[in-house]
């Protein structure tokens, strides 16, 4: 059996945070503890300073509020010694008042791009990029776009 390479350990770990901050059931976002640096950077979430393990669950559990019964595709995942990048899509239902708009529990798409820094196979800094267009289009905050 060969050893992993610190690529194949960062891929794992955000796998692992993925599919437990994205689960249908809300208390796997305690995956965090395993798989986030306790003095995590995240940049792009907008309305949350996040820099514990503590202030990211609550973006999730927030979230989640807002946007339940997700759908969570990643349509790529790439990683390196030092970096993880994944291009996700979402698909839920807008059930939670988000963004200055009230829910109407229509069903909602939108994607984003995350890139995350790693060290010692914990992620360590987060960018996320939501397609902020798409999503604000979709809950209605914005005209629709034209197909």
């Amino acid at each position: 059996m060969s050893d992993q390479t610190t690529a194949q350990i960062n891929r794992q770990t955000v796998e692992r945070f993925l599919a437990g901050t994205h689960s249908r059931n809300i208390e796997d976002v305690a995956v965090i503890d395993d798989t986030v640096d306790a003095t995590v950077l995240c940049h792009g979430f907008p309305g949350f300073a996040i820099n514990d393990h503590e202030s990211y669950k609550t973006f999730f559990r927030v979230f989640r509020q807002s946007f339940t019964d997700m759908d969570w595709t990643v349509h790529t995942l790439l990683a390196d010694n030092t970096h993880v990048a994944a291009r996700w899509e979402i698909h839920a239902t807008f059930s939670g008042d988000f963004a200055g708009v009230k829910a109407d529990g229509r069903r909602i798409a939108f994607d984003g791009m995350v890139l995350y820094r790693m060290q010692d196979g914990l992620i360590a800094e987060t960018w996320l990029h939501i397609n902020e267009t798409m999503l604000l289009s979709a809950i209605g905050a914005l005209p629709a776009l034209a197909a």
